[in-house]
């Protein structure tokens, strides 16, 4: 049991590192297709070459609505620099995640993770999870609970 629970906690550890040239080598981000609110499919590798923040999150879960709301603000800010967020969230209804997205200013890549195929992937347990992915599809680091201003910015000084 011991075992099963220190492997996340090291592939977390490594995937959160951020570093230079000399650091530890970083894992290709999984693909994965979903569908958006406007019924396309969106595939993680149809986006290489922008900065990718994948988020993931529960609609009754308050630090995630906040995450959500502050990485729309950022993709809007950051629009000329190809930063591509995406916000995917379990356990919803197509309708209420319609209702979800609608209550925000900015939109955003929103979509369904249906019985959370996507989440596992990405060991994105407790919500809300947020991966930063580099142009090249690597991931470079990997946030757990509530993003604040100071903490994204940081990130994404790192990826823009």
């Amino acid at each position: 049991m011991k075992r099963l629970l220190v492997l996340p906690a090291l592939v977390t550890l490594a995937l959160s590192q951020a570093g230079g040239g000399a650091g530890p080598r970083r894992p290709p981000a999984p693909n994965f297709t979903f569908t958006d609110l406007g019924g396309e499919q969106v595939s993680l590798a149809d986006l290489r070459g922008q900065v990718v923040i994948v988020l993931f999150g529960a609609l009754g879960c308050a630090p995630c609505r906040e995450n959500d709301q502050l990485l729309r603000q950022y993709q809007l800010e950051y629009l000329t620099h190809d930063l591509a967020v995406i916000s995917l969230h379990e356990r919803a209804t197509l309708e209420a995640l319609r209702r979800y997205d609608a209550e925000f200013t900015f939109s955003t890549l929103t979509g369904l993770d249906p019985g959370q195929e996507i989440a596992r992937r990405y060991h994105a347990s407790p919500l809300p999870v947020t991966v930063f992915i580099d142009r090249d599809g690597l991931i470079r680091g990997v946030h757990r609970g509530r993003l604040d201003e100071g903490q994204l910015v940081q990130a994404l000084g790192g990826l823009l």
